[in-house]
């Protein structure tokens, strides 16, 4: 692999799981200011970004700014999953993914929903669906590749089930049966999972390509 590809693939990386923690943090707290019953186990990450004044405002414009990011992240592991044998269709399949998913994340940050709420419909399952298909498929492809770290695909794959999970749970929740605050943590684990796959594959990748460049 590219030692600039390597540079490059941990810098950015560093910078988006950086900017993924501050934003939400920064909402978060201008959230508690206005809502002093704030709880990971009640308040939806959406709910934040559906708020009106600071919080609404950081965790939207954070988002936004945290979406081009990390489709750029996206492309770097994608060229070293490459470099290390993931094919040409795999390339071409996980960007047109990471694509699909990055418009659905901008649609449903730049129309709250209580703004145009079909609009921000339309952004959820693209945003969704493409999360869980992407990382579905990178984390069968890295457990296929003889030189990928083991905690590449567990990451992958986790971050898939885990965004499975809230999704059911919300879809249950919608219809009735299920009560609201249920799928809650869920959002928040699913967020983090995310900032976590980012910092291990700044981490795994760039320690393969390190043994490549000394053999």
């Amino acid at each position: 692999m590219s030692i600039k590809v390597s540079m490059a693939l941990r810098l950015v990386g560093g910078v988006t799981a950086a900017w993924a923690i501050a934003f939400v943090t920064a909402a978060t707290i201008a959230y508690i200011v206005e809502n002093p019953d704030f709880s990971f186990f009640t308040t939806y990450l959406s709910d934040i970004g559906d708020s009106a004044g600071w919080p609404q405002t950081l965790f939207n414009s954070g988002t936004l700014i945290a979406a081009p990011m990390r489709f750029l992240f996206l492309a770097l592991v994608v060229v070293c999953l490459y470099e290390l044998g993931a094919g040409r269709l795999f390339v071409i399949l996980v960007l047109a993914l990471g694509a699909v998913s990055t418009a659905g994340t901008v649609l449903m940050t730049a129309v709250p929903f209580s703004d145009a709420p079909a609009i921000h419909k339309m952004g959820i399952p693209m945003y969704f669906w493409g999360v869980v298909l992407l990382q579905g498929i990178v984390g069968v492809r890295e457990w296929s590749l003889r030189m990928c770290p083991g905690v590449l695909p567990i990451t992958s794959l986790s971050v898939a089930g885990i965004f499975i999970v809230f999704g059911t749970l919300l879809s249950v929740s919608q219809s009735g049966s299920l009560h609201r605050n249920v799928p809650v943590v869920w959002e928040w684990l699913a967020y983090l999972s995310s900032v976590i796959w980012v910092v291990v594959h700044s981490i795994a990748l760039v320690t393969v390509d390190s043994f490549d460049d000394d053999k």
